[in-house]
């Protein structure tokens, strides 16, 4: 669990952890070089408890740096599963012992939590990703009613704010990768683990209550956009097989073509001005980037063939024609700038 400057969140967090019956777990708790009282008030409360290692950085290494330094140093222990919890998040009665049950019974190496808005409990957060064939990751079920979601089904990965990973899977597939900082790095992982042949499974009874994009808040501006884009084409273009990228590019052009047209056409001068940058900066600096980064991970992995992960991929038309008619009706900001 990271803190940044978010001390109230963090409290609240780890009593709702003391709460479980289960409770044969360490809680690693890094405070990502917070400004204030926070570092102090934690080495006060949890510097001498024994189910909390406490971690205190002098500098925020950002989301993906701050969970890999830790991630690193458990892969040599001999802990069976990591579970990566939001410090803005509530965990309910019962969860941890149902997050094992579930992976053990259905021998996967990524599990779900259901997460739930804090603020209304009747909605959904989030029950893992899903992705489009045009290079989207996407969440499932954001602000849809929570009892849609009472049946465990396969996903795309999930949401790093309360996932659980083998830590089998982990020594095998990497940590996050570092070309993130904070944000998208959860989803890259994800894919990157269904793409090399293991299962994400969204398990309803293990129930998080999460405070949504607390800490995403306090860094959205212009420059963020802008690189959550480059992270989709990035991702995209590091783990998906030649042949999925050749079938699927009339698609992708198609798709950006009219993202730039119809924001051009309503004046959204803003989302333009961040999209038409990030394609052109990333076939000018970071389409190298991520060959890089595709050749040093399949040089010694094999991945799903083509056409199994076209099967678990969604056809962009439908999605995207639901997403620019609820713009159309309620005149919110895209899904893209949400997420």
């Amino acid at each position: 669990m990271l803190n940044w400057n978010g001390l109230a969140d963090t409290l609240e967090c780890m009593e709702s952890l003391w709460k479980q019956p289960y409770q044969n777990f360490i809680v690693y708790l890094v405070d990502n070089g917070s400004s204030g009282e926070d570092a102090a008030i934690l080495t006060e409360k949890f510097g001498k408890h024994p189910q909390v290692k406490l971690i205190l950085n002098n500098e925020n290494l950002g989301f993906t740096r701050g969970n890999n330094v830790i991630l690193r140093q458990l892969l040599e222990q001999d802990y069976e599963y990591i579970f990566l919890l939001n410090n803005d998040t509530t965990v309910h009665t019962d969860c941890l012992e149902n997050m094992l049950k579930s992976v053990q019974k259905n021998g996967i190496d990524m599990l779900t939590c259901k997460m739930v808005n804090y603020f209304d409990k009747t909605q959904m957060d989030n029950a893992g990703h899903e992705m489009l064939n045009t290079a989207e990751i996407v969440p499932i079920g954001h602000l849809q009613p929570v009892e849609r979601f009472n049946e465990p089904f396969e996903n795309i990965g999930s949401c790093a704010g309360a996932t659980l990973y083998s830590t089998k899977m982990l020594r095998d597939i990497g940590v996050f990768d570092e070309y993130f900082d904070t944000g998208y790095e959860d989803a890259e992982i994800g894919l990157r683990a269904i793409v090399l042949g293991y299962k994400s499974l969204f398990e309803p009874t293990a129930i998080v209550y999460h405070k949504m994009s607390q800490s995403i808040n306090k860094v959205r501006n212009f420059d963020y956009t802008l690189k959550i884009q480059l992270n989709i084409f990035y991702t995209y273009f590091k783990l998906m097989p030649c042949t999925f990228l050749i079938i699927n590019l009339p698609f992708v052009c198609f798709k950006y073509f009219m993202v730039l047209f119809i924001n051009l056409i309503f004046g959204r001068k803003k989302f333009f001005k961040s999209m038409s940058q990030a394609i052109r900066q990333f076939f000018k600096t970071e389409y190298t980037k991520a060959k890089v980064s595709r050749h040093s991970l399949f040089q010694n992995q094999k991945s799903l063939s083509w056409f199994q992960l076209q099967k678990k991929t969604i056809f962009f038309l439908w999605y995207d024609i639901k997403r620019f008619k609820k713009y159309i009706l309620q005149k919110n900001t895209s899904e893209f700038e949400k997420y």
